[in-house]
């Protein structure tokens, strides 16, 4: 059967959606009972499957091919990535102040490994990877005298990491697999004779035991990578459960202690302690550090003169807190620093003096701060107020420290931070100009929930063109596992405002804006306060006078499905599209899944918990879609290489979905066939967008979208 689908304003003539039988299969737990329409996805194996998934794929590629909107903004794109091939990225510094980078070379149209003695040296290259593809990891060793490099490989969840002797320009024979440096990367040794890595035994995707009972492994050059002696993860003095990463971490060549850490998406872990001197004799004995209980962030401590100092959770906003090393109380820690509910802490840096950190201002507005050797804290003065900061370069072993600095329309700089506290830009790299964008501004503005919260939300706009109601919006919004939506300087998203629309970006509950308690209150059962507060910030959008139903684009990524999958499955009135790229929709089927982040139960709730089960039902997009609702145009872009959301969970919502419309507006599932959850080539991203910002654009209701 033929049929016509209006694609926004332009006709396309498409077969009707791929067709696929229901295999219902219907769940009754703990009382509650629902049905699973497409069971039959799990089976990513069966060729009926397969050819539905690239069906799909296949008529979304249809639609982007014909539209002219695609084309005009992939060529915008390509601009604005061309002006920043001279970007440098991957930036490693040693304790030695050595640089280690990525740049673009532009006669050999290639990106090479460069090195520099110091920030002010004359950069060299020392390695050219065109035989060996691109590079995707850095971590030079504290001597300077090598760096491990990581490639892409062909088990896609596992990297290839080697290593170079930079006196030499030769690899060492020394090659390691099944390693993640996005769980964890190469800890060298303090002498740089050796390195800890998380090793992972089982990466294929299909194994029962994939990704789990993973552990550390110690590697002295030129020894066997197979003889893989561990050092942290699975002896009965540390018991970690098979599904956390048991992970440790070096600071420096004058660390005396190594801390392992049973790491999973949690914010809080619990940790062990050994001393460097027992793992070199083969003999490490590791001791109970800290708890979960003891709210300490993740793996953010460093060992300095025999104190433990570290950022610690509160309900308040959280705070910078040491113990002592040999008789650690972390019960009743030393209070160095606190945030407020308004203004949280968010980073900690050292150096071999000072203790840095920043707050952040509902995650927006950041500042800067210095804790002196007397203990005095102190305010530093950045040139302007940015919304996003990160320390990099801090060690004890060193007095170097610096920071990035971002905005909503401020461009990404790297400062160093002088010991008498002025900040000066690093020089570094050649600043990339936009001046089509200086007449965008910035403002936050606080909307009132559902249950009389207020949640800030971000506007990017040019005053210039602001039309009362008749502005068209794009979205964006996350809210999970405690992560500020921070801002960040993008020209591919700030071409939307600078062509008179407005960006929005909602920092509903879930996230970090406002402390650990704002993150709380959007977990689990609380999660309904994440979508709840996007509903409120688009009503609020439209009360205001600055958009209208019709013009008002949602985009959203990963974890974030569940937070607009929902708001469009209570409101889909409020938006003309829904985009979301490798979404979470399906919740409810996270521990059934084999290709999954599998501590991410800790975040939405476990279907082994009564209380928990009933939560992640009502969070489940896929199984909330009702019939006989008109839900606004889709965009589904998932990668079928994705290592923690499985292709069935955007499958499933898909398919119900097309199921249930009344095909007059597309609903397309965009398959990536190439990349990972979150690793998308160079090219790819511009693609990726063009599709983004073509289906919001080409999906606005109105005669002045009429292309």
């Amino acid at each position: 059967m033929n049929t016509c689908l209006f694609f926004g304003q332009e006709l396309h003539n498409t077969n009707s959606f791929p067709s696929l039988e229901k295999q219902i299969k219907p769940i009754n737990k703990f009382g509650v009972k629902i049905y699973d329409d497409y069971v039959n996805l799990n089976k990513l194996e069966d060729p009926q499957v397969l050819d539905w998934f690239k069906a799909q794929d296949s008529l979304a590629e249809a639609y982007f091919s014909e539209n002219r909107l695609f084309n005009n903004f992939l060529v915008k794109f390509e601009e604005y990535q061309n002006r920043e091939k001279t970007a440098i990225r991957l930036i490693e510094i040693n304790e030695k102040g050595n640089y280690f980078f990525i740049k673009y070379d532009e006669v050999e149209a290639r990106e090479k490994l460069y090195f520099k003695e110091d920030v002010n040296s004359k950069a060299v290259e020392i390695f050219d990877p065109k035989s060996h593809g691109e590079i995707t990891y850095l971590k030079p060793s504290f001597d300077g005298l090598k760096v491990a490099i990581g490639f892409h490989s062909d088990k896609k969840f596992s990297s290839i990491i080697r290593f170079l002797n930079i006196e030499t320009g030769e690899f060492y024979q020394d090659q390691i697999t099944n390693i993640n440096p996005s769980f964890g990367g190469i800890e060298w040794l303090p002498d740089s004779s050796g390195f800890i890595y998380l090793y992972f035994p089982v990466i294929d995707q299909s194994s029962s035991g994939y990704k789990k009972n993973s552990y550390s492994v110690i590697h002295k050059l030129g020894e066997d990578p197979n003889l893989r002696k561990e050092v942290f993860g699975r002896n009965n003095i540390v018991n970690i459960p098979i599904d956390f990463y048991p992970k440790v971490k070096i600071n420096s060549s004058a660390d005396e202690y190594i801390i392992g850490y049973s790491a999973s998406s949690n914010d809080y872990y619990d940790a062990y302690i050994a001393k460097i001197s027992d793992l070199l004799s083969g003999k490490i004995i590791w001791e109970p550090f800290f708890k979960i209980k003891h709210k300490v962030f993740t793996t953010e401590g460093v060992v300095r003169d025999n104190q433990f100092i570290f950022r610690q959770g509160n309900n308040l906003g959280n705070q910078i807190s040491s113990v002592n090393i040999i008789s650690p109380n972390f019960n009743n820690p030393d209070l160095l620093a606190e945030g407020t509910l308004e203004n949280p802490i968010n980073q900690l840096a050292l150096n071999k003096d000072n203790v840095y950190f920043s707050k952040s201002k509902f995650g927006v507005e950041v500042s800067l701060w210095k804790i002196n050797d007397k203990g005095r804290i102190i305010q530093l003065k950045p040139p302007f107020v940015p919304g996003y900061a990160t320390f990099f370069g801090g060690t004890i072993t060193s007095s170097l420290i610096g920071v990035e600095l971002d905005g909503w329309t401020s461009n990404y700089t790297r400062f160093l931070i002088s010991e008498d506290d002025n900040l000066f830009e690093e020089g570094f790299q050649v600043e990339t100009f936009y001046p089509e964008f200086k007449n965008l501004i910035s403002e936050q503005i606080m909307i009132k929930s559902h249950d009389g919260v207020e949640v800030p939300l971000s506007l990017v706009y040019d005053p210039q063109t602001l039309k009362s109601s008749l502005n068209e919006v794009f979205i964006y919004v996350y809210g999970a596992y405690g992560e500020s939506l921070s801002p960040f300087f993008y020209p591919i998203f700030l071409n939307w405002a600078a062509q008179g629309g407005i960006l929005a970006f909602p920092h509903v509950r879930g996230g970090g804006e406002k402390g650990k308690i704002w993150h709380e209150q959007g977990q689990k059962l609380f999660k309904f306060n994440s979508w709840k507060d996007l509903i409120a910030c688009t009503e609020g959008l439209i009360q205001k006078g600055l958009t209208q139903k019709g013009l008002i684009s949602l985009y959203t990524s990963s974890a974030g499905g569940i937070t607009a999958g929902m708001a469009v499955n209570e409101r889909p009135d409020l938006f003309s599209s829904f985009i979301a790229e490798v979404p979470r929709l399906n919740p409810h089927g996270l521990e059934s899944s084999q290709t999954v982040s599998s501590t991410s139960y800790l975040e939405y709730g476990s279907v082994k918990d009564s209380l928990e089960y009933i939560g992640l039902v009502k969070m489940d997009p896929y199984y909330n879609l009702k019939i006989g609702k008109e839900y606004p145009a889709t965009l589904i872009i998932s990668a079928s290489q994705d290592d923690r959301i499985p292709l069935w969970d955007s499958g499933k919502y898909v398919a119900k979905l097309q199921s249930i419309t009344n095909g007059n507006t597309p609903v397309l599932l965009d398959i990536d066939y190439q990349n990972s959850h979150d690793n998308f080539g160079y090219n790819d991203i511009v693609k990726l967008y063009s599709k983004i910002f073509s289906f919001a654009k080409n999906n606005m209701s109105g005669k002045q979208n009429r292309y």
